[in-house]
């Protein structure tokens, strides 16, 4: 049966539609009123339409009914109409009224909350390859809501809602490969579910993709990978990714330019550093003491960039940035300058020295 749901098409202005509109668009006011009648006409005479077929029986047209009270289309809302209209539908077999109604004796919309009736009415239609409906079972059986606990039978019907596509189960089925709920743990197994619970736009699975490569597990540990999927969920509003985008920082590889830049930089510290303490060690042999600024500015730059050096080549060894704080990151470069600056003038000070002459 056709669509009761009617929709015109859409005609699409050409040049003299388009000059005729900003002509009349003075009329803005009475226009909108205009189109907002018309929607309202057709909305009633789709409910019409409906109810008629619907008291004659037709089950698509009782279900189509009770969605309109469901979510107040042409009619007020009423969640009690819903469930009746559902109902009708349900007990001729309909999966997706019969599905329908299991949420709403799940929520308590329109009758008493009952988890136990919820499942009856899932199982119906899950019975009939409704996805939704089998993996609404499959949480009630993993959850134990409305039934006893059954991880393997949550499982099996997760899968059976999985393999026809359902991305919702495709991201439950990679959490209890995850986590050995009702199967072996199986990483590899979880990352495949995750990605094609992910591909279709799930951002739960995609936050949970994104996790899996960032602690390596599955597939090789991969920073940026993970961030790409964390990104992709928090654009749609996940919290989980959001936080975990912002806790991952700059662990993120950076391009392979800054990446040789930084391992210069790191041999440039490594190398002062060294120069620093040695010559520190020269002024302490030849008497001098931590009274001389040279000599403490010299011992606390070396110690300085020895450190960073050594942090900025494990970084580079991991194929990671050590610091969570990017501001940091740069202002340790700074200090690298900062030393050079200052070793030019220990240089220039010890050169304009005069020499003592000997006895």
């Amino acid at each position: 049966m056709a669509d009761l749901l009617v929709v015109e098409e859409e005609v699409p202005l050409d040049e003299e539609d388009s000059s005729i509109v900003i002509a009349g668009a003075g009329l803005g006011v009475s226009m909108v009123w205009w189109a907002h009648w018309k929607a309202a006409k057709r909305r009633a005479l789709e409910v019409s339409i409906c109810r008629v077929r619907a008291e004659q029986g037709d089950m698509k047209a009782q279900y189509k009914l009770g969605a309109m009270y469901y979510f107040g289309r042409g009619v007020p809302r009423d969640y009690g109409e819903a469930v009746r209209w559902y109902r009708k539908a349900a007990e001729q077999g309909y999966a997706a009224a019969q599905f329908n109604l299991g949420l709403m004796y799940h929520d308590g919309n329109g009758v008493p909350q009952h988890h136990a009736e919820a499942v009856n009415w899932y199982r119906k239609a899950a019975e009939q390859g409704d996805p939704k409906a089998e993996s609404a079972l499959g949480y009630a059986y993993s959850s134990g809501e409305g039934i006893p606990l059954d991880e393997a039978e949550g499982f099996r019907w997760y899968r059976k809602a999985a393999e026809r596509g359902y991305a919702l189960a495709e991201q439950a089925l990679g959490f209890m490969y995850a986590e050995g709920q009702g199967v072996p743990q199986n990483d590899t197994q979880a990352v495949a579910w995750y990605r094609k619970a992910a591909e279709q736009g799930d951002a739960g699975a995609q936050q949970s993709l994104g996790y899996m490569y960032v602690k390596g597990r599955g597939v090789p540990k991969d920073y940026d990978e993970g961030a790409r999927w964390y990104r992709k969920a928090a654009e749609q509003g996940d919290v989980r990714a959001r936080k975990s985008l912002e806790a991952l920082g700059s662990r993120a590889r950076p391009p392979a330019g800054t990446r040789y830049f930084e391992l210069s930089m790191a041999l440039l510290a490594f190398s002062i550093g060294l120069w620093f303490l040695w010559s520190s060690l020269g002024f302490l042999l030849r008497g001098r003491t931590f009274r001389d600024w040279r000599l403490v500015a010299g011992t606390l730059f070396g110690l300085d960039l020895l450190a960073y050096s050594g942090l900025s080549l494990y970084a580079f060894a991991q194929d990671v940035r050590f610091c969570a704080y990017p501001d940091a990151f740069h202002l340790a470069k700074w200090v690298v300058v900062a030393a050079a600056v200052v070793l030019g003038l220990v240089v220039i000070t010890d050169k304009r020295k005069p020499t003592r002459a000997a006895s």
